[in-house]
């Protein structure tokens, strides 16, 4: 999960626009006006898928959580079309993430996404996660 994750990262670095900072994980700073970042990563399940001696290959399936945060001074509507735009960047890094240079790695994609939308004293401010799915094979 780790190599698919970094691998998902330099993927993401090169993907978003211009002008949004993309870290390996969240800095706690509201500074900027788009992040993205990295956070939880889950093994889901974990399937032995072979019987025999020796080295046992296992079904590996966990999930990475890639959120992002737009800052529109005093527009929500601009403030969630950017995550909107985010989240095809976070679709495109999925899809380009070179599967053969990671072990085992069988397919990663966005299986679900949640926007929430706020306006505060700050500015409207627009929240994405997205859920991907990792599935991959390693042997043990």
């Amino acid at each position: 999960m780790f190599d698919t994750k970094s691998a998902l990262f330099d993927r993401l670095k090169a993907s978003v626009p211009a002008g949004v900072q993309c870290t390996y994980a969240e800095t706690g700073d509201n500074s900027r006006r788009q992040q993205v970042w990295l956070g939880a990563t889950t093994d889901d399940d974990l399937a032995s898928a072979g019987m025999r001696e020796g080295r046992k290959p296992t079904n590996v399936t966990g999930y990475v959580e890639v959120h992002a945060v737009v800052i529109s001074p005093g527009n929500p509507v601009d403030a969630e079309r950017g995550v909107y735009v985010l989240r095809d960047s976070i679709t495109d890094a999925c899809a380009t993430v070179d599967r053969t240079a990671v072990t085992g790695l069988v397919d990663l994609r966005p299986e679900s996404a949640s926007v929430e939308t706020s306006e505060t004293t700050d500015g409207a401010f627009s929240a994405l996660t997205v859920r991907v799915r990792v599935r991959g094979r390693v042997y043990q």
